[in-house]
């Protein structure tokens, strides 16, 4: 009959255990399941007549699920699915079966202890606090620079600022992610930090994995910066972190985790190869980013992964850094905050430091100007950082933009140039055909208009003050930010 079991009972209840001892040198094909034993190894039969064989040495774990039964060995896992077996009984009678085998090597007491020692790890339920937290950041993040799109233009990684004492932004732009590309660019790194998060955070537990995050964030960012790259966004660079942690583990531990923990490396690192093919062939992708990160998270974690799989507490080390990542964090929103509040001071030492950008778009100068002049009430000197920054975006864009033109006519109108502020809206009203916005604008500087009496800006293809990235018919310009 098919559910029959060959041994030493027909009976899968009554079938050796640990202790006894089976006839090691004869073959022994297990009925009711895939499977034959023989001297040294036990072999599985797979469809199209091949054979999947282990060798009993090579075995360091055995874990059964309702999918049926993983065998772990030092470099891979092998899994026999449950419809391979005739009756449910048989994946257990073979796992006494091979428990046996391994008990009559040399060394199988040994191994045997160290399987104990992994099921007491596998049956460690880790919260996976530091993934959940991260994708709630993003997504927090993402809600602000819906409700206030000037927020990517403050948190973004922008080497230049950075340098010049803007060092939230090598923290804050691993939350952030482009507008443009919603939700594709949030929405496969959220994918990519939540799945490989929660295998990260498995193994090495939630304030480890904080590290691994912290350190491959910063570690993209000033990658990045190495690369020249002039702004950089997005949370790519801690995935890769967390797909190095994940290899990190694979590699420097995989003998030692629960068999169904395991990844397939050939396959993944076949992934990461595709990765590599992608950040090389789309320049929007900040490939530089990806790989520091990676190797961020491989190193982190390799220093923390035995204590971890050994259920030891985190250590003083990666308790203190753990605590760093977090006030990090907590530092970064509160120095951004006044910008985003549009603080007249704050502004105008942003502008102060955007003027020393030389590579600045003239589309990102406009808006700042913009900015600092109707969302804010600006300081006599942000009024003149204002009016700099509007000149210099007229002029890198020809004095052709009837937007950038707008604001530099606002900027010479605050600051008291009314007859300059005239020749400036009459040219943004002669380039545009008379558009009544530009007229009005033209009546608040004659006095026919009240001054604070500001006219709502006109449909596309111009809306003062409105990042180009989200005005209609925008085109992406070559320097601007990459996406990670």
């Amino acid at each position: 009959m098919s559910g029959e079991f060959k041994g030493d009972s027909a009976d899968p209840l009554d079938a050796p255990r640990l202790g006894e001892s089976p006839n090691v040198n004869a073959d022994e094909p297990l009925r009711g399941t895939p499977v034959t034993l023989r001297r040294d190894e036990f072999c599985i039969s797979r469809s199209g007549g091949q054979e999947t064989c282990v060798r009993y040495a090579e075995i360091v774990h055995l874990a059964t699920s309702n999918r049926g039964l993983s065998v772990s060995t030092e470099k891979k896992a092998v899994d026999i699915r449950r419809e391979g077996f005739s009756e449910p009984a048989a994946v257990d009678f073979l796992v006494d079966r091979l428990r046996g085998r391994i008990a009559s090597l040399p060394d199988g007491g040994t191994t045997l202890s160290r399987m104990a020692e992994i099921d007491r790890l596998a049956m460690r339920r880790r919260p996976k606090l530091a993934t959940y937290c991260f994708a709630a950041l993003c997504l927090a993040a993402y809600w602000i620079q819906w409700s206030d799109p000037f927020a990517s233009n403050v948190g973004s990684f922008a080497p230049a600022l950075f340098s010049l004492g803007e060092y939230w932004r090598v923290v804050s732009s691993n939350l952030l992610h482009n507008m443009v590309l919603f939700p594709f660019h949030l929405g496969l790194n959220l994918l990519c930090v939540l799945m490989f998060g929660f295998l990260t955070e498995r193994a090495i537990g939630s304030l480890r994995t904080v590290v691994v995050m912290g350190v491959s964030g910063l570690a993209a960012m000033l990658a990045s910066a190495m690369m020249g790259y002039s702004e950089v966004l997005g949370a790519s660079g801690v995935a890769a972190g967390l797909a190095g942690a994940l290899v990190s583990i694979e590699m420097g531990g995989g003998k030692q985790l629960p068999a169904w923990w395991r990844i397939p490396r050939r396959l993944f690192i076949a992934a990461l190869l595709l990765q590599v093919g992608f950040d090389f062939f789309l320049p929007f992708v900040a490939g530089a980013a990806h790989l520091g990160g990676f190797l961020a998270g491989f190193l982190s974690s390799r220093g923390m992964l035995q204590s971890a799989l050994r259920l030891r507490p985190p250590g003083p080390l990666a308790r203190g850094m753990a605590f760093a990542v977090v006030a990090a964090l907590v530092w970064s929103v509160i120095s951004a905050a006044p910008l985003l509040e549009r603080d007249p001071v704050a502004l105008e030492n942003h502008g102060l430091r955007q003027l020393q950008v030389w590579d600045s778009t003239p589309y990102r100068d406009n808006e700042l100007a913009w900015r600092m002049l109707t969302e804010s009430t600006p300081t006599e000197m942000g009024a003149d950082v204002a009016l700099a920054l509007a000149e210099r975006a007229a002029d890198r864009t020809g004095w052709q933009n009837p937007d950038v033109l707008d604001t530099l006519a606002e900027a010479l109108f605050t600051v008291g140039d009314q007859w300059a502020a005239l020749r400036v809206i009459d040219q943004a009203i002669l380039m545009t055909g008379g558009v009544d916005y530009f007229v009005q604008q033209r009546r608040r500087f004659t006095g026919e208009r009240e001054a604070a009496d500001r006219p709502d800006p006109p449909a596309a293809p111009w809306q003062p003050g409105v990042p180009p990235e989200m005005s209609p018919g925008y085109i992406p310009q070559d320097d601007e930010a990459v996406s990670i």
